[in-house]
């Protein structure tokens, strides 16, 4: 899909962390992988820190805790909320939508529009589209869209498949139409065909065979038997990323009508940072362009990677200066979803370390 938006933009960014912190220093005491193991992932892939919400924590008490901070800091307006889309894989409940909780918990009008969506490394760009197509509708003043998970409470220390590179943060992005009527171009691409190479084998109501148990728990995907919790092909989500995403870069690039250099900064999701420095090089970019530090200091934080690399990296740049970026989601799916678009001369740009 190729569509093309105007005279919108993003307004401001909060980015809500986790106080519980642990540094990979402390990690390596719980795996049993040798020292000279464990200091190879830590350069390669980055490692060094990361943060989790503890275990009474859900979305929508975390995300109604940001919403209110904005109205107590005249950040944000409840008046101006026309709509709340939510990008999680953690929502608070199957049934009802965790937007139609955050909307109760502030007391919204009740024309509000509510929407959950479940797209997790490419949630914040598709939540992108959402808001923006909300936005075309008349009388819509701001979209607030939430991104982020609960995905790693109670971690297990243990499970070098995922854990090192686990990391919680919701982020809230605040979307609004503008007088500056430039475009903003967005792809996507889904490949439906790997959707196993990433996947919660036992969080849904599918009833799994023996064959897929057997796989799943195979050394292939970690080899971690534990199956309500992450399994990844490491090598075929790789191979996604620096064969495919490339292509898909180009091709949003294309749809632009821009040149790689005309872009500022490339705003991608971070599955661990030399995913995102290889990515960099295979598209000709300088990886000063291309920030790769955000599993480093809050770990994988999934749909809201971007968020926090925009507001990690750039925050003072992003109140006084506006930057034509892109943006990119890759991952689970196996999926695909750019934008190219202006940023910058935010309301706020900011991070806060909660109590959750």
């Amino acid at each position: 899909m190729k569509t093309t938006f105007y005279g919108k933009r993003i307004s401001g960014i909060l980015a809500l962390l986790p106080e519980t912190e642990y540094n990979f220093e402390d990690d390596m005491k719980y795996n049993n992988l040798s020292e000279k193991q464990n200091r190879k992932l830590q350069k390669t892939m980055g490692y060094d820190r990361h943060r989790f919400f503890k275990s009474d924590t859900y979305v929508s008490k975390v995300a109604t805790f940001g919403l209110k901070y904005m109205f107590k800091n005249k950040l944000l307006n409840k008046d101006e909320i026309s709509a709340i889309v939510v990008a999680t894989t953690t929502p608070d409940f199957l049934m009802p939508p965790t937007s139609n909780l955050i909307m109760g918990g502030l007391d919204l009008d009740s024309s509000t529009v509510c929407i959950d969506t479940n797209q997790q490394c490419t949630g914040f760009t598709n939540g992108l589209l959402q808001a923006f197509m909300l936005l075309n509708n008349d009388n819509m003043k701001k979209v607030i869209l939430i991104t982020g998970d609960v995905l790693a409470r109670n971690p297990d220390r243990s499970n070098t498949s995922s854990y090192p590179l686990s990391g919680d943060a919701i982020c809230i992005t605040i979307l609004e139409n503008c007088d500056k009527n430039l475009p903003i171009y967005f792809h996507s691409i889904v490949d439906a065909n790997s959707y196993d190479a990433l996947v919660f084998p036992a969080m849904g109501f599918r009833v799994l065979t023996e064959d897929e148990r057997q796989k799943f728990a195979s050394d292939k995907y970690g080899g971690y038997g534990y199956l309500p919790c992450v399994h990844m092909d490491g090598q075929a989500v790789f191979q996604y990323v620096m064969q495919d995403v490339p292509k898909y870069i180009n091709e949003t690039l294309d749809f632009a009508k821009v040149q790689k250099d005309d872009l500022n900064y490339y705003f991608f999701h971070q599955p661990n940072k030399f995913m995102v420095d290889k990515l960099a090089q295979k598209i000709g970019v300088s990886e000063e362009k291309v920030p790769s530090n955000v599993v480093t200091f809050y770990g994988n934080s999934n749909s809201s990677t971007i968020p926090v690399a925009i507001c990690h990296n750039t925050k003072n740049e992003m109140l006084s200066n506006e930057y034509k970026c892109m943006l990119a989601g890759f991952g689970a799916g196996l999926s695909y979803s750019g934008v190219v678009m202006n940023l910058g001369e935010f309301d706020f740009c900011d991070m806060l370390i909660t109590t959750f």
